[in-house]
């Protein structure tokens, strides 16, 4: 009796439409990936061992000369958070009531901000090359002494603006003086606000990597 003879078919496999794909979905994702923004205030945080994650704050930054900043991420907490200063303190800023609604949409898109309230209008009248010149060379950095407490300002009003629903971050330099954060606590408790968190490097050495250490001060009895 004949055997029968299985047809052999060809192991080749045609890998033109793979290749096609995987050369879509680099594209793709090189075309849609963003570069890490470079810092406008660069300051070298101190390490730590904790993980916790910072999301959903603003984060205040102290440089190693003493000087402030504030950053939000989210473009409509900061347009509300500008909004609200004007409204909780009246007319203590009239420089904040007087900008043009230009001017409010060119302050929601800095992410970091470090100009005293009056000068507010000629900064946000600025190119975007002025702008960049002013971060870079001239931001004084935001007022924070006890008579004239513009930083405790600016988180009251973004606390204002969430509804409170905001973390409230506090980073500095680990080669600046102490006493420059011990004057940012003291603000923020002058404006009855005794939570925020410490925001470092975790202690592997990686800047990339953020963590957080939890701190809370005495609360009012």
């Amino acid at each position: 009796m004949p055997k029968v003879k299985i047809p052999r078919k060809s192991t080749l496999v045609d890998m033109t439409a793979m290749c096609d794909v995987s050369f879509l979905l680099l594209t793709f994702f090189i075309l849609t990936a963003k570069f890490k923004p470079q810092a406008v205030v660069a300051v070298d945080v101190p390490f730590a061992r904790t993980t916790k994650a910072v999301d959903n704050a603003i984060v205040i930054t102290v440089n190693k000369d003493g000087k402030a900043f504030i950053s939000l991420k989210e473009k409509q907490v900061r347009f509300a958070m500008l909004d609200k200063l004007g409204e909780i303190t009246g007319d203590h800023y009239p420089a904040v009531k007087n900008m043009t609604p230009q001017q409010k949409e060119f302050f929601s898109l800095t992410e970091t901000w470090g100009t005293p309230i009056e000068d507010i209008q000629r900064v946000t009248s600025m190119t975007g090359a002025q702008f960049k010149e002013y971060q870079e060379k001239q931001m004084p950095g935001i007022p924070c002494d006890s008579a004239n407490n513009q930083l405790g300002d600016w988180v009251t009003a973004a606390r204002y603006a969430t509804g409170g629903d905001i973390q409230i971050g506090i980073k500095g330099d680990k080669n600046s003086n102490v006493e420059y954060v011990k004057n940012i606590i003291k603000r923020l408790t002058d404006k009855d606000i005794h939570r925020f968190i410490l925001i470092t490097s975790l202690a592997s050495g990686n800047p990339d990597e953020a963590a957080a250490a939890q701190s809370e001060a005495d609360k009012p009895k």
